[in-house]
């Protein structure tokens, strides 16, 4: 169990689950301060109201400190950028801060359709893995297709990283990857049998130059001021493009279309926002109903 020092009024203890959970809370980017002042000792931490809080190591004006009177993970951070409480934390822009630079679902759409078909279905790709959960919202994904590659560096809605090269070698077989193993003079390197995951760690990790002579590609990552956007662009790339298809009756319809009548075999999108961009852009497949028709699958 932490040990917390004495700081401010508050006496040496030890951290219980309640601290424990705000010292976890203050060591995160998102709880980084809006300012501090190092000479006085106070800080600036982005609110939920109106009001940013302001900060000392003996009080805070958010709500957790004015209900409990005791320290919260504001009164915990400041005392970490300050050097007091000797833990490791994370530094970005605030969860509000984010949130208030967000692209809108409207903007993004008007920034996915400037692209090319192609590289709107290599959005919707990407999207397919990022969407659903919060922490996949950045994840990479790489794109062979060098063309593809230099339509999508221009899109505000994408950031580059680097040479995806731990990805690339996953992609090879293991013979071939034995291959590049036996080619690499070094005494420290993995067993051939060692599972593949340690082998392609170790060369990605001891071997950087090696992507030099593999395949060219470029992998690619939702800028963060996209979090909030990506599932419903997501469903607009789905309807534009996908179709579904029904097990039992082989009767194929755009994905996410549903009937409003069951008495009539004719499929509509539902009233929202997604649907509404999709007229908007021309895109909407049932804008006046869509008779589904055979699946040729």
């Amino acid at each position: 169990m932490y040990t917390i020092p004495a700081f401010g009024p508050w006496p040496e203890q030890n951290a219980g689950p309640d601290e424990e959970k705000r010292l976890n809370s203050a060591q995160q980017s998102k709880t980084s301060p809006t300012s501090i002042d190092r000479e006085h000792e106070t800080g600036v931490f982005y609110g939920s109201g109106k009001l940013p809080y302001q900060t000392s190591l003996a009080a805070c004006t958010c709500n957790d400190f004015v209900k409990r009177k005791k320290p919260c993970k504001h009164i915990y951070r400041l005392a970490m950028e300050l050097g007091i409480i000797p833990l490791d934390y994370k530094t970005g822009r605030s969860s509000g801060e984010r949130n208030e630079a967000q692209i809108s679902f409207e903007d993004s759409i008007a920034l996915v359709e400037q692209l090319s078909e192609a590289a709107q279905k290599h959005i919707e790709n990407m999207l397919y893995y990022t969407s659903e959960r919060v922490d996949d919202r950045q994840r990479a994904v790489t794109c062979y297709d060098l063309d593809l590659a230099d339509e999508l560096r221009t899109s505000p809605l994408i950031h580059e990283n680097p040479y995806p090269l731990a990805e690339v070698l996953s992609d090879l077989s293991k013979p071939n990857l034995l291959i590049l193993l036996d080619a690499i003079r070094r005494e420290d390197k993995p067993r051939r049998s060692a599972a593949k995951a340690k082998i392609v760690e170790w060369i990605a990790a001891n071997v950087p130059m090696l992507a030099n002579e593999l395949p060219p590609c470029a992998s690619f990552s939702f800028v963060e001021v996209f979090d909030k956007a990506q599932r419903d662009v997501y469903k607009y790339l789905r309807r534009k493009y996908e179709m579904e298809t029904d097990w039992y009756t082989g009767l194929e319809y755009p994905a996410g279309a549903g009937l409003s009548n069951e008495n009539e075999l004719v499929f509509y999108f539902p009233e929202d926002r997604v649907t509404a961009a999709l007229t908007k852009y021309g895109c909407n497949r049932c804008l006046h109903g869509y008779i589904p028709t055979k699946s040729n699958r």
